[in-house]
């Protein structure tokens, strides 16, 4: 595969030819990394390091090369590039540029996520890629390769986006789960249970879907995250009472909207 040098427009709204990985977003962690990206995936010393590998099946002249060995691309569950993903997170456990080859490979799936999860995240979608880049990383680096050695990529996609939007908010939900059961059973016409753990997450992003307004579902995510009224209406600037007939409102429309279609 030939590459020639060519400089990134962020405003284009056409991929550079020569890139696999581009972006029309002109801050933020993500045209960091694609900017990054662009510097050093022809660098000599970094291509070196990479063509050292045992792993490697060829000589590469190009970073976008060795995305393409490791599936990028191509469909999830491709054979090939997952075993030779296998060998990059193995690597990447103490190496950074192979850390960094599998965030970028990696960055679809991650932009993917945040997107999704932006429209229903405290700091909408800047946020969530934020969120998204930084644990992407971390679970890369951390990859448990020995007893995880197949299905990488979607391993890596699913563990992002439970440990970026889901963990944290089921535990900060423990606490505070019977008060939830109490105002979820006085509107809801079905067991409560419906809405725990995994399910509370489905039904959010079916609400997204079913486009029920960005208030309502900014609103009961924080309080399903464990926010009391009087807070949020102190950082609203409303007053509670305020709070809890937006929370009325909000729990009518996800009724309406998600039971009678």
């Amino acid at each position: 595969m030939a590459h020639t040098p060519h400089s990134i427009d962020p405003s284009s709204t056409t991929p550079p030819s020569d890139h696999l990985v581009w972006s029309t977003v002109n801050t933020g962690p993500s045209r960091q990394i694609i900017d990054e990206w662009s510097r050093y995936s022809r660098r000599p010393a970094v291509l070196r390091h990479v063509n050292a590998w045992p792993f490697m099946p060829q000589r590469v002249d190009h970073l976008d090369e060795v995305l393409e060995l490791a599936g990028f691309g191509r469909a999830i569950d491709d054979i090939d590039g997952d075993a030779f993903l296998w060998h990059l997170v193995r690597e990447a456990e103490h190496d950074d540029i192979a850390a960094r080859i599998v965030l970028h490979r990696m960055m679809p799936a991650i932009m993917s996520i945040a997107r999704r999860r932006g429209r229903i995240f405290q700091g909408g979608t800047q946020a969530a890629i934020n969120d998204a880049i930084s644990t992407a990383w971390m679970l890369i680096r951390t990859f448990p390769h020995q007893r995880r050695t197949r299905k990488i990529a979607a391993n890596i996609a699913r563990d992002t986006e439970y440990y970026a939007f889901v963990r944290e908010h089921r535990l900060k939900r423990v606490p505070e789960v019977q008060v939830g059961d109490d105002m979820l059973r006085e509107k809801f016409d079905y067991p409560v249970e419906a809405l725990s753990n995994d399910n509370f997450d489905n039904v959010m992003a079916e609400a997204v879907e079913s486009g029920i307004r960005k208030r309502h579902l900014l609103l009961l995510n924080r309080l399903a995250s464990g926010e009391q009224s009087e807070a949020i209406a102190d950082d609203m600037g409303i007053s509670a009472r305020t709070v809890r007939q937006r929370r009325k409102e909000a729990v009518d429309e996800m009724k309406r909207v998600l039971l009678n279609g």
